[in-house]
């Protein structure tokens, strides 16, 4: 990754492991540029910031509030009646606007996951429900012992390994139990190709304009999400 963007990623992202900032060094081992914690340089991964409202929907609300803050945000989005503006509203594949049938399915669908519609937890996706990567991170942090999860680019070495094409963007999620790194990992890839595709309809524009506008950061969370699914598995395979 180049300076300036690693540069950019202090603002935006700390430690997985302690939360606290990272600092920018020059690794003489790699010959690169590397982020690492600020703290404890022995810590690995770091992962984004967020904002207070995603803090929420993820279920870490007692790190913003302090002791039973999560809880007490719940209950004050819950006597909020859920206005339809906090609810799903569209297919974010099709982009397509949802039925009431749909809306209330997918709320009964994410009720029965112990989740919240109306907290961004689950999505329609070309006409298949899936849980988003807010509603993952909400159940892992409902675990008596859950996984701190974290992202960073693949090195050189890595995305020789694997076979990573030219002009790609590509990130590695990784987790840890307490301080120990669990095996499991999630890799998030975008391509050259599908940063610059133009829409078939409107070729003035690109036909992936989040991918084209912010290929970081897509590649990023593409990694979290895959790691994510397989730490927190369903019974019942998503889309089906």
């Amino acid at each position: 990754m180049e300076y300036e963007q690693l540069k950019a990623m202090l603002e935006s992202h700390c430690c997985t492991q302690c939360e606290a900032p990272l600092s920018l060094i020059w690794d003489g081992k790699t010959s690169e540029y590397a982020l690492v914690c600020g703290t404890d340089r022995s810590h690995q991964g770091y992962k984004s910031l967020g904002s207070a409202s995603q803090a929420i929907a993820r279920g870490q609300g007692d790190k913003l509030l302090g002791k039973g803050g999560q809880t007490d945000m719940e209950k004050q989005l819950a006597r909020a009646t859920h206005p339809m503006s906090m609810l799903p509203l569209k297919d974010l594949g099709s982009n397509n606007d949802l039925t009431g049938a749909q809306v209330a399915s997918l709320v009964q669908w994410a009720e029965s996951l112990g989740l919240k519609a109306y907290l961004g937890h689950v999505c329609l996706y070309y006409g298949k429900p899936y849980r988003t990567i807010d509603g993952l991170y909400y159940t892992l942090a409902t675990r008596k012992t859950p996984v701190a999860v974290g992202t960073r680019p693949l090195s050189e070495a890595e995305r020789a390994s694997y076979m990573i094409s030219e002009g790609a963007y590509a990130w590695l999620a990784e987790g840890w139990l307490d301080t120990t790194k669990i095996p499991t990992t999630g890799l998030g890839i975008v391509t050259r190709e599908e940063t610059e595709a133009k829409s078939e309809k409107k070729p003035e524009h690109f036909r992936a304009p989040i991918a084209h506008d912010h290929p970081q950061r897509m590649a990023e969370k593409r990694a979290e999400w895959q790691l994510l699914r397989k730490l927190v598995p369903l019974e019942e395979k998503e889309g089906d």
